[in-house]
């Protein structure tokens, strides 16, 4: 698998986004279910991500990133288990995007933002210089990778097929204010979110507020995306609100689908393969669920009926 990394600084990762000329590809050669460490054996790390054009042509490309507070071998891992459980054919490439979204303390978040959308634009700047053969462009995120989703979106000059955020940590006006218009620039826009979603309704909204003082924050008391869905909803926008909630009220409902519950291996440390557990079993539904039977139909628009 294929990973275009942007996070740049003498110690990568930590400190700011790397110009595109700076950036790395890695390519993991490691079995699925090994674990991937970073620079060690089965990462082969290039200079020149030019070179992931040779790779390209006539290919459906599926970029997927993580969110904020993700250290470089948690994304490595957790975006490998995403590509696993997608299970796409030879016509899709599955491309990992890394970014700088680790968090000492956190602190850290209210200037996380900026490296989100610095993010996106150096990606833009990669699909439109190194990706132009290709058959379409996807892309997949989650939490804070919605803004570079977004931003990605914003800046391309090539028009996206299907662009899929789950639980994204952007207020659910998006689309009305910073993002307005962006929905033209895809075939389809999904939402997958949770109302049990306990850190986007807890901690992003003062996560929020206190990030206005740094500046590119509309409205900083707006309720996240992934909670809510986009409100309002351009037409080409979807709202996919995963039956859940944290109250206990609906005994027919997954009481507890919260943020982390998306991406197969999100905070694995070990092994990114979950075994599938039968399609009966409402609570044991996560996360390797979530990951194949919603994702990519979801960007398809076929979304599964949740097991009874």
């Amino acid at each position: 698998m294929w990973f275009f990394d942007v996070r740049g600084g003498p110690n990568p990762g930590t400190t700011t986004v790397a110009d595109l000329n700076q950036a790395r590809l890695h390519y993991v050669t490691k079995r699925d279910g090994e674990v991937i460490k970073p620079y060690a054996s089965g990462v082969q790390t290039y200079a020149d991500v030019a070179l992931l054009a040779n790779y390209v042509a006539n290919r459906r490309l599926v970029f997927v990133t993580h969110g904020y507070n993700v250290t470089m071998r948690d994304g490595l891992n957790a975006l490998s288990g995403v590509r696993q459980f997608l299970s796409l054919d030879e016509s899709y490439l599955v491309i990992g995007v890394l970014w700088p979204g680790e968090g000492g303390t956190p602190l850290n978040y209210i200037t996380e933002h900026h490296d989100a959308i610095a993010a996106g634009k150096r990606l833009a700047e990669f699909v439109d210089t190194h990706c132009g053969a290709a058959a379409e462009v996807n892309f997949i995120s989650h939490s804070l990778g919605g803004r570079v989703g977004l931003e990605c979106l914003k800046t391309a000059k090539r028009r996206f097929r299907e662009v899929c955020l789950t639980a994204p940590a952007v207020n659910a006006d998006a689309f009305a204010k910073r993002y307005k218009g962006v929905e033209s620039k895809a075939e389809r826009i999904s939402i997958l979110a949770s109302r049990a979603d306990k850190i986007l309704m807890l901690a992003y909204p003062p996560g929020n507020f206190a990030a206005t003082f740094t500046g590119e924050i509309d409205a900083p008391l707006t309720a996240a995306l992934g909670r809510t869905g986009a409100k309002p909803r351009p037409a080409n926008v979807s709202n996919y609100q995963i039956p859940s909630t944290f109250l206990w009220l609906d005994p027919a409902v997954d009481r507890n689908f919260d943020h982390m519950d998306y991406y197969p291996g999100q905070t694995m440390r070990t092994s990114p393969v979950v075994t599938l557990p039968a399609p009966t079993d409402r609570n044991n539904a996560r996360p390797a669920q979530a990951a194949r039977n919603n994702l990519w139909p979801l960007m398809t628009h076929v979304l599964p009926k949740w097991p009874a």
